[in-house]
């Protein structure tokens, strides 16, 4: 019931629509129940008593009464589907925007293929019910008791010794309804991971065919697949169970009353009109019933479907937009870690090692900063807190003395231009992708980002240049050219701060001087943080800090540091010796 009633306030901006296909419904409805009448009166007035006038008449009225109904069951079924198409777009959006603002926390954890899942095949099926089984049931509902109701002001007797049946169909539907349910949640369950197997082979295929996994993966697949198809045969071997059964109850009400009736026609306790009207109405009682069953079926793969959607939703957001936050339009960039701890949000405080310990420096605007460390000593947990894609634990994040949690969030993460590691390129032209956080750059602007990044070069030996468009996840470009247009990208945003995380570690040891040399332009009076393993990517660092498992265990120069005994100095002579082998 919460759940429904969840569900309804996605239906409240659609009322108007949902009053008109409700009104049309009970017309129909009223329709269908009189109709019977009107036949019981064309044989008893009409053909009993030799009148073709009461049955030409008569007929004119059924005939006018269907062309009536087939003009109404147009606009009722546009408006059912209009409700339901309001609800859909109205969630999928409320879904998508809720996405956009869950932090990366969040993402750690979860899987695309199920929030896929959710996104589409979930809310079709909350579609279902709300546009058409929640309707058609109020309809069934309306016409079985409707039929009843007339039936028993007609002939009471045949009435109520041809219901005999209608509890052991109540029964049918009743075990149905209470078995099908979890059928449904495992159904929705099994298809969000096929969905999630399909999604990571597709978006691995490349790891896939150079492991030569292929067979791996069909197995996997084919696993998953059986699985979905196995849960849905029980679902469909519950319905082979319940749907005939009740069909052969629905059967035996129809002979019945043909039976019953016959005889009550025989001792002129029932005119032949009634018991010909009865033939019909019999149906507004088998009718509704048995599509009782295919509405339980439709419901129940909402009920189900929408907690998963729900679930989602009602994730919080621990990474909320200050109510007043400080704009960042004057923001200079200097930097401060005041005694910052982190963990991750699914990490025990109490026993698990924290990713960051206790870190503080300063960084002054306008500084090149090279941070070292080997992998997993929280480099990029450090630049993460800085863009607030984290909280900390304890301890302040501060630019320009302010705590980057005071900060208007858009703008705190537009200051600050970063290219990743993992380079994410989309389906779109080169021109797009470089300018994606600056639509209305102008083309010399894109291109001068584009030169300082030595990827222009390369773009105009295109045959459509800047127009070129690349494959998904920028699957046209090898890994090098990857990494420059996404440093276009953060060089065209112009941030006061820029984060160059393992920026240039696909591109050649040459095309990584010349684009060092042109960054030297670039990175004057703005606050440069630079992330790597190899000691040339900051060898125009003002000052290097190391990170060793989490705490900051050296900071200083390069000639500083190459003079102690730490992490830095043996990462030197290491280097220092591969490259005289």
């Amino acid at each position: 019931m919460k759940t429904l009633l969840r569900l309804m306030i996605y239906v409240r901006p659609s009322a108007k629509w949902v009053f008109i296909a409700v009104a049309i419904m009970i017309l129909a409805t009223i329709f269908d129940l009189v109709a019977p009448w009107i036949l019981r009166e064309i044989f008893d007035e009409g053909i009993a008593k030799r009148d073709m006038a009461v049955v030409i008449g008569l007929t004119l009225a059924l005939a006018g009464i269907q062309a009536l109904k087939s003009a109404g069951m147009f606009v009722q079924s546009y408006s059912q589907e209009l409700v339901g198409q309001n609800v859909v777009f109205k969630l999928r959006k409320e879904l998508y925007e809720h996405l956009q603002r869950l932090s990366f926390s969040y993402y750690d954890h979860a899987q695309t293929g199920q929030l896929m899942s959710r996104m589409t095949g979930d809310i079709d099926a909350v579609k279902n019910f709300i546009g058409f089984g929640a309707m058609n049931l109020f309809t069934g509902m309306l016409t079985f008791l409707g039929t009843i109701i007339f039936m028993m002001t007609m002939q009471w007797k045949v009435t109520v010794i041809s219901l005999i049946t209608i509890p052991f169909i109540l029964f049918v539907l009743y075990r149905f309804n209470h078995k099908v349910g979890p059928a449904w949640s495992n159904i929705r369950e099994q298809m969000g991971r096929l969905t999630t197997t399909l999604q990571e082979n597709i978006s691995g295929i490349r790891v896939v065919k150079s492991f030569a996994t292929e067979t791996v993966e069909q197995r996997k697949f084919a696993d998953r697949n059986e699985q979905n198809f196995e849960t849905n045969m029980e679902r469909a071997k519950l319905e082979a169970k319940a749907f005939p059964l009740m069909g052969f109850y629905g059967g035996i009400t129809f002979v019945m009353m043909i039976w019953i009736g016959a005889i009550f026609v025989v001792r002129d306790e029932m005119s032949l009109g009634t018991f010909m009207a009865f033939q019909w109405y019999t149906w507004g009682i088998i009718w509704p019933l048995n599509m009782l069953g295919w509405q339980i079926n439709i419901f129940q793969q909402a009920i189900k479907a929408a907690p998963r959607v729900f679930e989602v939703l009602d994730t919080p957001i621990d990474i909320e937009n200050p109510a007043e936050g400080k704009d960042t339009i004057h923001m200079n960039g200097n930097v401060k870690f005041d005694h910052v701890t982190f963990h991750f949000a699914d990490q025990d405080v109490a026993k698990d090692k924290p990713i960051l310990d206790d870190v503080s420096f300063e960084v002054e605007q306008g500084e090149v900063i090279g941070v070292l460390g080997a992998t997993g000593s929280g480099k990029s947990s450090l630049i993460g807190l800085l863009s607030r894609f984290y909280d900390v634990s304890g301890g302040q994040v501060l630019i320009d003395g302010i705590d980057v949690r005071n900060y208007e969030l858009d703008g705190l993460r537009r200051s600050i231009g970063i290219v990743p590691q993992e380079t994410f390129l989309f389906s779109a032209s080169i021109r797009e992708n470089i300018a994606y956080g600056y639509p209305d750059a102008t083309q010399a602007q894109i291109e001068d980002a584009a030169r300082k990044s030595q990827i222009h070069a390369f773009i105009e030996s295109m045959p459509d240049g800047y127009d070129t468009r690349i494959g998904e996840r920028g699957v046209g470009l090898s890994g090098g050219q990857r990494q420059r247009v996404a440093l276009a990208r953060a060089i065209l945003m112009d941030p006061p701060i820029l984060v160059l995380d393992e920026a240039t570690a696909s591109v050649d040891t040459a095309t990584e001087s010349a684009i060092h040399e042109a960054l030297l332009e670039v990175m004057k009076g703005r606050t440069t943080f630079i992330i790597a393993q190899r000691l040339s990517s900051i060898q125009h660092a003002d000052r290097i800090i190391v990170l060793e498992n989490g705490r900051l265990t050296e900071q200083g120069t390069h000639k500083e540091l190459n003079e102690g005994n730490g992490f830095f100095r043996q990462l030197f002579d290491r280097q220092k010796q591969i490259a005289h082998q």
